[in-house]
């Protein structure tokens, strides 16, 4: 997986969070808190305030092991 940055500067962070529930495909989806269709907070795990989806990925990989991306927030990110 290729690390992007999602902004320039130092400091610049996203927050993002997973669903605790997979979807059908077996997935929990990581979105970026802005997320239009972002789940209740309490379907969500928070993996915290984070330079690029990449960390966020890294992150979510400590509790879960299928992730993929939301494709509403974060369709460049997603596989398939």
């Amino acid at each position: 997986m290729q690390l992007i940055q999602l902004t320039s500067g130092e400091g610049n962070m996203a927050e993002f969070y997973i669903d605790k529930s997979p979807k059908e495909s077996g997935n929990h989806l990581i979105h970026f808190s802005t997320c239009e269709s972002l789940p209740e907070k309490d379907g969500l795990k928070y993996l915290g305030s984070i330079a690029s989806y990449d960390g966020a990925y890294k992150e979510a990989k400590k509790t879960f092991t299928e992730i993929n991306a939301c494709k509403e927030c974060a369709a460049q990110y997603a596989t398939a």
